[in-house]
C-alpha cells in the first residue's frame, strides 16, 4: 500500500485522470501484477497468441488501433509493430513506463482520450442516466483502422462514471447497471458492426469465487449482455484466468474470471451475413430489468478523434 501511495503522488496525470479514479486503478493493476504474476502469466499468453493470430487474417496491414492497452500487460506489442505499419495504443491515461516502452517501437503511437463519449456528454451538460441513454463511443480510425482490438476493457469501461454518479447523482445499482449495459453495447457494436477492418473484442464475461473447486458465487460482467454474433467459431477462444487467488481479495476465495476473444471478419458472404443478422435480431430486447422507457437516440456522424487528444509527453529527470 505505501508503495502504491508513493507511485500515485509521483506520477504526474491530469486532473481528470485522479479524479475519476484511473490513475489508482492502473497502479493498483500495476502493483497487483507484480503480486500475481504466475497466477496471471497464462492469460496474458492467451492474450497476445489470440491478438497476433488475428493480425494474421488481415488481408492489408497498414493501421492497427488497440482499445485499452492500459499496462500492455495483453498486448503484443513488438508483433503488431512488425505486422502493421502503424500501430496506435488508446487508453485515458498512459503510465510513464508504457511512454519509455513505446519509444522503442518508430511506428508505435499513443493517442490519450476516453473512447465511450461519456467525458464529452458530460461537457455538454447531457451525461447518460435513467431518462437519458449513453452517448455514441468515439473510437478513434474506427472507420480506417485494418485491425481494431479492445483488450480486457469493456467490463471497466463504465465503472469510474458510475462510481461517480453514484456519489454525486445518487444513481441506484439499476441506475448504474443500464449506464454500464448501453455503454458495453455500443463499444462492441461498434467495432463488431460499424468497424471496416476486422474487429478484435477480449473481455473478462464472468467472475466465479471459488472455495477449492466449488463454486461460491457467480457474477455477470456483462450485465446481461451478449456480444454480437461471429460469423465463424474457429476465430473464437474462451479460458479461464486466475485473476485473484487468495489471499489477493478473500481469505480462502479464489476470483477466476472466464475470458472469451471475438473474431470480427467484415468481408463477408451473403449467407454467412444473414446468418448473424437473424440470430441478432432473436437477441435485440434489452433483459427485462435494464429496460427503459427513454429511447436509445439515433447515432451522429461525427469525428472519431473529436474527444481523442495526442498524448503530451513529459521529457524525464534526469
Amino acid at each position: 500500500m505505501i508503495g502504491e501511495f508513493i507511485r500515485y503522488i509521483t506520477t504526474f496525470a491530469p486532473e481528470r485522470t485522479r479524479k475519476f479514479g484511473y490513475l489508482k486503478r492502473l497502479i493498483a493493476l500495476e502493483f497487483r501484477a507484480r503480486r500475481c504474476e504466475a497466477a496471471w502469466a497464462e492469460h496474458q499468453r492467451n492474450c497476445k497468441n489470440f491478438i497476433t493470430k488475428a493480425a494474421d487474417l488481415c488481408p492489408q496491414q497498414r493501421l492497427c488501433v488497440v482499445l485499452g492497452s492500459g499496462l500492455l500487460l495483453e498486448v503484443p506489442l513488438k508483433q503488431l509493430s512488425e505486422r502493421f505499419e502503424r500501430v496506435i495504443l488508446v487508453d485515458i491515461f498512459h503510465m510513464p513506463q508504457v511512454v519509455r516502452e513505446v519509444k522503442k517501437h518508430f511506428n508505435v503511437k499513443l493517442l490519450t482520450g476516453d473512447v465511450t463519449g461519456v467525458f464529452k456528454a458530460m461537457k455538454e451538460r447531457r451525461p447518460p442516466g435513467p431518462h437519458q441513454p449513453a452517448p455514441p463511443p468515439l473510437i478513434p480510425h474506427l472507420k480506417e483502422a485494418d485491425m481494431i482490438v479492445s483488450v480486457n476493457c469493456l467490463t471497466r469501461l463504465a465503472g469510474p462514471f458510475t462510481e461517480y454518479f453514484e456519489k454525486e447523482r445518487g444513481f441506484s445499482d439499476l441506475d448504474s447497471d443500464k449506464v454500464a449495459y448501453q455503454v458495453m453495447e455500443r463499444h462492441a457494436k461498434a467495432i463488431a458492426e460499424e468497424a471496416t477492418g476486422l474487429g478484435v473484442i477480449i473481455t473478462d464475461v464472468d467472475r466465479f469465487a471459488m472455495q477449492g473447486d466449488h463454486i461460491v458465487s457467480r457474477t455477470d460482467l456483462l450485465k446481461a449482455l451478449r456480444l454480437p454474433h461471429t460469423p465463424t467459431l474457429g476465430h473464437n477462444e474462451e479460458w479461464d484466468w486466475m485473476a485473484a487467488p487468495h489471499p489477493e481479495e478473500h481469505p480462502s476465495h479464489d476470483y477466476v474470471h472466464t475470458v472469451v476473444g471475438k473474431v470480427y471478419q467484415h468481408n463477408l458472404s451473403d449467407e454467412d451475413r444473414a446468418k448473424i443478422e437473424a440470430e441478432a435480431a432473436a437477441e435485440a430486447e434489452l433483459p427485462p430489468g435494464l429496460q427503459d422507457d427513454a429511447p436509445i437516440e439515433e447515432e451522429e456522424t461525427r469525428d472519431p478523434l473529436a474527444d481523442i487528444i495526442p498524448e503530451r509527453i513529459i521529457p524525464e529527470r534526469r
